[in-house]
C-alpha cells in the first residue's frame, strides 16, 4: 500500500446498498449509542472505542455482535473478503477472538458540519494481543465501505503525512500549516489505505433533516502471511 494513497474499489449497487441499510434500521434496537449529545451510532465492537483500557469489555461485546452480524450481512462480509484478497494479493480471514468490522452510523444533525473527529493514526493494533505470531505491524490496512451518504456527499480528510514522520510531535502538530486533501467517498465503493496514513472524518456540508453517513468499517494487519480483518 501506498503511505499516502486511497483506492476506491467498487464493491456493492446501489440497490444493494439500499438493502443493507434496511437491515441496519431493522436492527436499530442493537445499535450503540456513542455520544451523549449527538445521533452518533455503532453497530458492532469498534477497538478504538471499547478496547480503550477495557479488553475484556471489548472481548465480551465482540461475542454478543459478531453472531448478530454475520447473520444478517454474510454475503456482504464474504465480498469484502474477495475484493480485499484481490487488492492485496494475499490471503485474508476475519481475525479469530476480535470484533468484525462494523458500522458507523450517523443521523442528521447540524453539530456534524463541525471538524468533530480527531486527527489521527489508526494504531487500534496495538490495543489487541497478537499472541506472539510473527505480525507486521508496520504496514497496516484500513478501509471503509460508503452504505449511505448525506446528499451533499461524505469522506475523509488526509493529509500527506505517515505515521513514520510523527517522531514526537502530535497529530494536531503534524496538521499546523498543511491543507488537508478530502477524499470523497462514492457509495458502494471500498476506500482501502494505509491505517498509518493521517486522516480525519470530514465534516459534513449543509445537512439535512433526513441525511445519513452509514459505512462500514475495517482494519487488518498482516499475521503470518495472511492478512487478518478487525474492527
Amino acid at each position: 500500500m501506498s503511505r499516502v494513497a486511497i483506492s476506491n474499489i467498487p464493491l456493492l449497487s446501489d440497490a444493494e446498498c439500499g438493502q443493507v441499510r434496511d437491515t441496519l434500521m431493522a436492527l436499530r434496537g442493537r445499535w450503540l449509542g456513542r455520544h451523549p449529545a449527538m445521533p452518533f451510532y455503532t453497530l458492532g465492537a469498534a477497538s478504538y472505542i471499547d478496547a480503550l483500557g477495557d479488553a475484556p469489555a471489548y472481548a465480551s461485546l465482540a461475542r454478543e455482535h459478531n453472531p448478530l452480524l454475520r447473520q444478517h450481512f454474510a454475503g456482504l462480509y464474504e465480498r469484502v473478503l474477495a475484493v480485499l484478497a484481490q487488492a492485496l494479493g494475499e490471503p485474508v480471514q476475519y481475525a479469530h477472538r476480535l470484533g468484525l468490522p462494523g458500522f458507523h452510523i450517523f443521523l442528521s444533525a447540524k453539530a456534524f458540519e463541525q471538524a468533530i473527529g480527531s486527527i489521527h493514526f489508526d494504531l487500534q493494533y496495538l490495543l489487541h494481543d497478537w499472541q506472539g505470531d510473527v505480525v507486521d505491524l508496520a504496514n497496516p490496512i484500513s478501509f471503509t465501505l460508503a452504505i449511505a451518504l448525506p446528499r451533499h456527499g461524505g469522506g475523509l480528510n488526509t493529509w500527506e503525512v505517515s505515521y513514520a514522520d510523527q517522531a514526537d510531535q502530535t497529530p494536531d502538530e503534524l496538521a499546523r500549516g498543511r491543507t488537508p486533501v478530502l477524499h470523497t467517498y462514492l457509495r458502494g465503493h471500498l476506500a482501502l489505505h494505509s491505517g498509518h496514513l493521517m486522516h480525519q472524518l470530514a465534516p459534513g456540508i449543509d445537512l439535512q433533516p433526513d441525511d445519513e453517513r452509514i459505512t462500514l468499517q475495517g482494519h487488518g494487519v498482516r499475521v503470518a502471511g495472511v492478512w487478518q480483518l478487525y474492527w
